[in-house]
């Protein structure tokens, strides 16, 4: 008699996914705003922006080794009861301190969520096309960014900030059921020393690209988030309101373009491999910041927003293919890793690349040069490289 494992719901999983990014995509178009509105000066309210990212990059790597250790389950359950309750806490904030002090705290819950998701996600499909299943992943993950990203100042002019925080302080209690109903695969080993980043280092070679990759790509965001509005305000005579509009609507055309580009990431991994996924993406990437670093009017954005958008989706579902093709006792580490390089490369590429927008411009032959899309370029560029070169080597 042949027993045949239970098939795992993937409902709560893929409710898991899009809620791992959901909350700070509400809240990321909206922070300054509140924080200004309980008084924060400009030093204070960047402060309160930034302290994410300051405080989620040692905490995701942290979170990596704790979901390895304990499960993935057990962890996501506290981990969406720590998102809820600092959530709402920035409802109840009176001074921007307090605010700087919950955001911090959120960083902590949060940047354990999406690592705990991807690995737990990954070893449900195991054994099935993993390519179109992590492109699934993947749509949910982007429309949680487009519903974020587009509708969150709309919500709050209707509503108010602080009944924003509180809505998506209930939205992560959905969270919490899905971890209770989602079905746990791993077993932790017992011994400590086969747990994490001790195994990983067997398979550096292996994971670079797609932890190279995803800086670079994320590298590029914070290009076109950091620098874009300044370039146009400064080359192109366009005025601050509309330069956030601009920067705004590449954004959300080119994570549009992403969400069915991920199910197309998806069959060229099941039918040509994740890194071919990968390179293709890198292809699109270089294409996008070239295109940018040589013109910025309305035409060439756009067109470069919707090549953007396919390198996020072929970069994104290949890299987490590869980032947690790993023994199941590392997933969890090296997710983090994968999630920590999206931090690193908006915390870095956002303000080097704006900086670089105020230096003096590159004129080459009478063409202006944006050297702050030549950054994220040259990195994806070396990227490429990275991948052709292994290729080469394993063939030899």
């Amino acid at each position: 008699m042949t027993i045949r494992p239970q098939p795992v719901r993937l409902e709560p999983l893929l409710i898991i996914a899009f809620l791992s990014l959901a909350d700070t995509s509400f809240i990321s178009p909206i922070l300054a705003s509140y924080a200004r509105s309980i008084g924060a000066n400009e030093f204070e309210a960047g402060l309160i922006v930034g302290i994410y990212s300051i405080t989620a990059i040692p905490a995701t790597i942290a979170m990596g080794y704790i979901i390895d250790r304990f499960g993935r389950k057990k962890i996501l359950a506290p981990l969406f009861v720590g998102d809820a309750v600092s959530i709402y806490l920035y409802s109840v904030s009176q001074t921007p301190w307090q605010l700087v002090l919950f955001r911090a705290l959120h960083a902590v819950f949060d940047s354990g969520v999406f690592p705990a998701s991807l690995s737990i996600f990954r070893e449900a499909v195991s054994g099935k096309k993993i390519g179109r299943y992590m492109g699934f992943y993947w749509v949910f993950i982007a429309i949680a960014i487009v519903l974020g990203s587009s509708t969150s100042t709309a919500l709050v002019a209707l509503i108010g900030f602080r009944s924003v925080f509180v809505l998506l302080s209930i939205l992560m209690i959905l969270g919490l059921f899905s971890s209770m109903l989602a079905k746990e695969v791993y077993t932790a080993p017992k011994s400590r020393r086969d747990i994490g980043f001790s195994i990983l280092r067997g398979y550096l070679v292996t994971l670079a690209p797609a932890y190279i990759a995803t800086f670079a790509l994320y590298i590029s965001l914070g290009a076109i988030v950091g620098s874009l509005p300044s370039n146009l305000i400064r080359y192109l005579g366009v005025d601050e309101r509309s330069a956030g509009v601009a920067t705004g609507i590449y954004m959300a055309l080119a994570t549009t373009i992403a969400i069915p580009a991920n199910i197309a990431a998806g069959l060229i991994i099941d039918r040509r491999g994740a890194r071919s996924s990968l390179t293709l993406g890198l292809v699109f990437l270089l294409l996008s910041m070239i295109m940018l670093s040589l013109r910025i009017d309305p035409t060439a954005r756009y067109l470069s927003a919707i090549i953007h958008g396919i390198a996020i989706a072929m970069v994104l579902v290949a890299g987490s293919e590869i980032a947690t093709n790993v023994p199941d006792a590392a997933r969890g580490s090296s997710a983090a890793i994968f999630g920590t390089m999206l931090l690193l490369g908006v915390a870095i590429g956002s303000p080097l690349t704006g900086y670089l927008a105020g230096s003096p411009p590159i004129v080459i032959g009478g063409t202006t040069i944006y050297a702050s899309f030549l950054i994220p370029a040259i990195l994806t560029l070396a990227s490429l490289l990275t991948i052709i070169i292994q290729s080469k080597a394993r063939k030899d």
